[in-house]
């Protein structure tokens, strides 16, 4: 018996030890049906150790990426957590080769939760094509699926010109303190200080009536830059008693007084 046949039959050992041995050990022979068994392998035992030994030895290839992701991705029909987010893990990881598999298997998916987990992975890859799949996200009928995609646009910062775009498009969309939250701290949090956001908010403001959802995008606008609302954004402070929280914000941001 070769080397390769001896070590995907130890996978089968009662011993965990031997397996996850044999699993490190198997990092040389990463074709289709050794990868496979591994997944195999880390469904069924339900250890830890083992599970692990799989994660390296999957995110430690360098080819055959593809079926990598084709295999990984079945930890999602599992409900264990752990197994799911060891696929986050394996996934992101291998980036754009993933990218075709998290879409169809995951993005695609009827159920909300897998388009979710979509997002972690997509979060973490930071390509342009993980962008714009996260920007598809944006359109989400479920609103947990779209303002998680808004929430990871904060991850995308440095390609500026194209977040600023899906949040200004994104923006009719947000109806509620929740949504606005989001909003807010994907921006603050993202430091994506743009000019080219202040009428599109400005905007949005003039269409809010809540005293605690206008609170919200004044943060944003003061963030910005945007002086001229600091005294009316005091004002709707007092009405929902979050002046200090305001002041706090303004000191923070460095925005200057009215003239």
């Amino acid at each position: 018996m070769d080397r390769r046949a001896e070590l995907l039959e130890k996978l089968r050992s009662e011993d965990k030890e031997e397996v996850r041995e044999a699993v490190e050990s198997l990092a040389e022979f990463l074709d289709g049906e050794v990868i496979k068994a591994l997944v195999d392998t880390a469904i069924s035992r339900k250890s830890k150790s083992i599970l692990e030994a799989v994660r390296a030895t999957l995110m430690s290839a360098e080819g055959n990426g593809e079926v990598i992701c084709k295999e990984v991705v079945r930890f999602f029909e599992h409900p264990e957590p752990k197994l799911r987010q060891t696929a986050i893990d394996i996934l992101s990881h291998h980036g754009d080769t993933c990218l075709e598999v998290v879409e169809e298997k995951l993005l695609k998916s009827e159920d909300y939760n897998m388009r979710k987990f979509a997002l972690d992975i997509l979060s973490q890859i930071r390509s342009e094509k993980a962008l714009e799949l996260i920007i598809s996200a944006l359109k989400d009928e479920n609103p947990n699926v779209s303002l998680t995609a808004l929430e990871y646009l904060r991850n995308f910062s440095s390609m500026r010109d194209r977040v600023v775009e899906a949040i200004v498009g994104f923006l009719p969309s947000v109806k509620d303190v929740f949504g606005l939250t989001t909003l807010a701290s994907t921006i603050i949090y993202g430091n994506i200080k743009d000019g080219r956001l202040i009428e599109p908010l400005r905007e949005k403001l003039n269409t809010l009536k809540d005293p605690m959802e206008k609170h919200w995008v004044y943060k944003v606008l003061l963030f910005l830059g945007d002086k001229d609302v600091l005294g009316e954004a005091l004002e709707n402070a007092r009405k929902v008693r979050m002046e200090e929280d305001l002041k706090k914000d303004i000191e923070i941001f460095g925005v200057p007084g009215e003239d």
